[in-house]
């Protein structure tokens, strides 16, 4: 099981007037272990007022760039953005989980694809790793992305962009949509919804075969984009999405309980079982497995990441909410142990399961 480790920050700049970047150092022995396919993302954990608080942000930086880089944006009131912003500072330590995530991309250098990427507001992050990497990595390949943002000074990583244009002008068509700001051509005004997309499409990607498109923005805009991306004739399975700010359901307390609704829960995690009982209605296995003191990794809560991402070895689970599992890891009897609860009174978790 991926453990969290401290590591120094050694970089902290300002992105925008609402967001920061912050490269973070990983030493010679751990960098196998962080290496990461472009498009991941890293749980970070944090103490504030005594709790623990865990957060997830995407890598920013190319693949096989030291040190990693993520950005973050200030959320009103946010706790973990707010002490980012303010608190955290070159020298501090943050214990940072090993990266994770299905959305990403693993570069051929004999590739010779098309991309398409759809990125609003701080969904830019992941889709740049993958856009500089794939760039960098297959110089076959091109890249296209229309990126939406309200206004051109709040928007993340825009000078990366130019560069990378600047770098790869052949290669890379970066087209950039402002919803509180007048623009010259239509084109590029308003928001990227279902219309603004196959405008999009029409102008900058006619007589284009897309092989693959990565989507990631606000949860209001993913369902839009990836089925009007499907409805325009690309298959499914070769438009993914990764969602920022999904919506969260309130989990219920774990109550343990006697009789037909309990549950033995045993789990896998570095060659060792550990066991707890948790009532089959009510609660997640995550925060069952907290309340008896059984630490489970977790990030998002909300089946987004897949921090939580274990194998079902035997018995059975229902899962509520998946928006970090890929079709053919559901069939195979992968879940997120965050939005699951068993069905069946004894459940079998493996961890150590790829």
């Amino acid at each position: 099981m991926r453990k969290f480790h401290a590591l120094d920050v050694v970089g902290k700049n300002r992105e925008t007037e609402d967001s920061v970047r912050i490269a973070i150092d990983v030493p010679d022995e751990l960098r196998e272990e962080y290496d990461f396919l472009p498009g991941q993302h890293l749980p970070i954990q944090i103490e504030r007022e005594g709790k623990r608080l865990r957060r997830t942000y995407s890598i920013c930086s190319p693949r096989g760039q030291w040190p990693l880089e993520i950005g973050v944006r200030i959320q009103p009131d946010g706790r973990f953005s707010g002490y980012a912003d303010g608190e955290l500072a070159v020298g501090d330590a943050l214990e940072v989980m090993p990266p994770n995530g299905q959305f990403h991309v693993d570069p051929d250098a004999t590739g010779k694809r098309c991309y398409l990427g759809v990125a609003a507001g701080s969904g830019i992050t992941p889709v740049l790793s993958i856009i500089a990497s794939v760039l960098a990595s297959e110089p076959q390949s091109r890249f296209i992305l229309f990126y939406g943002n309200r206004k051109q000074r709040t928007t993340m990583f825009i000078e990366d962009l130019f560069a990378l244009k600047n770098r790869f002008p052949e290669r890379l068509q970066l087209h950039f949509v402002f919803s509180q700001e007048e623009q010259e051509f239509p084109v590029a005004a308003g928001r990227i919804d279902a219309d603004k997309l196959r405008e999009l499409y029409g102008h900058f990607c006619a007589g284009v075969e897309v092989d693959e498109a990565f989507v990631c923005g606000p949860d209001s805009m993913i369902d839009t984009v990836t089925t009007t991306l499907v409805d325009i004739g690309m298959p499914a399975d070769k438009v993914h999405a990764e969602r920022f700010g999904a919506p969260r359901q309130k989990a219920a307390a774990a109550i343990v309980e006697t009789g037909d609704n309990v549950a033995e829960i045993t789990v896998i995690m570095d060659g060792h079982k550990k066991s707890f009982s948790m009532a089959r209605q009510g609660g997640n296995i995550v925060d069952a497995a907290a309340a008896q003191g059984v630490e489970l990794p977790y990030s998002c809560k909300g089946g987004v990441c897949a921090t939580c991402r274990t194998h079902v070895r035997e018995g059975e689970v229902s899962m509520a909410t998946n928006y970090g599992l890929e079709p053919w890891e559901v069939e195979q009897g992968f879940v997120l142990a965050c939005q699951s609860q068993p069905i069946s009174e004894t459940v079998l978790l493996d961890y150590d399961k790829s």
